[in-house]
């Protein structure tokens, strides 16, 4: 045979051709493209495999949260998180139909977006845990609504042992500064805690703890405390008599507070002594009627005592003025105010320690600072010599309820001091050993 002759038998080593018939190939081909047409359809109908913030699934819900900023508007931090302005706007006037304080925005406030795929659809702004305001961007236009969450209120108590100091062993029972402020508060006349608290004085105290959805809120009113040092032995209680008149008073229904504050600033420097002065602006030598403060301006100014108001308003030299009108035939008053406090107006009624105003430079002022005067029997005292007595006891004909309230409130706190039953013992240690 010759070399070209198909009949020449195949080598044994080289491969098999097999030749495909055109009408074998097309079927092929069809049944490909119809697997490709399903897979397309499949995908089309599931959302992506990858999921995220960079390529949402379409119908996936995710938040995105931020915070308020100094000085920041609440547009100014829709903007800065990429709101487009039509929602910016809709949001405004969603909110603008509630409450919402567009003025009293505070920096922390947080603010959560919420998104469906690529589309904001809601947004949330809370101040605190108990009240938030919720938008949600709809067709039709954005639609808020103010939400209030349910407080529960838990009456609890705390005692211990001064290792360190009273602050310092309070907080290290992990309550909060705000507990041990308000228990020296109501002891302040009574007790020098800078230096007369020492290790191992012992105190109590029954309060309120307000709880949202079981998580610690803030606290309540402060029931009852006690303390008990080497030379004290001092009792705070809460009674509010039938006329709705609240105070806190020691076992004997003495009132805890003195009747007039040694000064209506916190931290303030004296700049200018009651008696004769030469006055900075008139350049005469004249009487100074009262003490002058140096604060810094809008410095909280407090009322020294209970009373009513009888000036709120600008009174020639001393600019913005509050008077207000005491027991006994005490007048104060608090000069060159730049502002009044919330509610301060003529003829409502005061409580000692309630903002009257807060520190300016108006009237006859070289700078800010604050004038105080006390009046009594119309005549200028100086306020730095006067000896408060204390604030009104229990009235008589309230003292047997003011008994009963005392007896229950010196109850809470014993149990609180005394230490745990024996068997409670004996079942705390089983439970250790187990």
């Amino acid at each position: 045979m010759s070399p070209g002759d198909p009949r020449q038998p195949r080598d044994a080593g080289s491969p098999r051709r097999r030749v495909v018939s055109p009408t074998v190939t097309a079927i092929l081909v069809l049944v490909a493209l119809a697997a490709v047409g399903v897979t397309l359809r499949l995908a089309l109908r599931r959302p992506p495999a990858l999921c995220g913030p960079e390529l949402p699934c379409p119908d996936s819900v995710y938040r995105r949260g931020d915070a308020l900023r100094q000085h920041e508007l609440l547009a100014g931090l829709l903007t800065r998180l990429s709101v487009p302005v039509p929602l910016v706007n809709q949001a405004h006037d969603a909110l603008g139909m509630t409450d919402f304080p567009f003025r009293r925005l505070r920096p922390g406030d947080s603010i959560t977006l919420v998104y469906r795929g690529l589309d904001l659809v809601g947004m949330s702004y809370g101040q605190d845990m108990m009240t938030s305001y919720e938008v949600s961007f709809e067709s039709a236009g954005g639609y808020a609504r103010k939400i209030v969450r349910p407080v529960d209120t838990v009456r609890t108590g705390v005692a211990g042992v001064v290792k360190e100091s009273f602050w310092h062993s309070l907080l290290a029972q992990g309550e909060e500064p705000w507990l041990a402020m308000r228990f020296t508060e109501v002891l302040r006349y009574d007790v020098d805690f800078f230096t007369e608290s020492s290790d191992g004085d012992s105190y109590e105290i029954v309060f309120d703890r307000l709880l949202i959805d079981s998580a610690f809120y803030k606290y309540g009113r402060v029931h009852a405390v006690h303390y008990r040092g080497r030379s004290d032995n001092t009792y705070g209680l809460y009674f509010q008599d039938p006329t709705g008149h609240w105070d806190y008073y020691n076992e004997k229904g003495q009132s805890l507070r003195k009747t007039v504050l040694r000064s209506p600033l916190e931290f303030a420097k004296v700049t200018s002594y009651f008696g004769n002065r030469f006055h900075p602006i008139h350049r005469v030598w004249r009487p100074h009627k009262g003490v002058d403060y140096g604060a810094p301006r809008g410095t909280p100014v407090s009322c020294v005592a209970d009373g009513t108001v009888t000036i709120a308003g600008w009174l020639g030299g001393y600019g913005r003025l509050v008077e207000v009108r005491h027991s006994g035939g005490l007048v104060s008053r608090y000069g060159h105010l730049s502002g009044f406090g919330p509610g301060v107006k003529q003829g409502r009624r005061v409580r000692q320690g309630q903002t009257a105003g807060y520190v300016g430079a108006t009237g006859d002022a070289t700078g800010p600072h604050l004038h105080f005067e006390l009046r009594q029997g119309g005549k200028a005292v100086n306020p730095l010599t006067v000896i408060p007595p204390r604030a009104e006891p229990v009235p008589k004909k309230y003292r047997p309820e003011f008994d009963r309230v005392r007896d229950g409130l010196i109850a809470e706190l014993n149990r609180l001091a005394a230490p745990p039953p024996p068997d409670t013992l004996a079942a705390a240690d089983s439970s250790a050993a187990r």
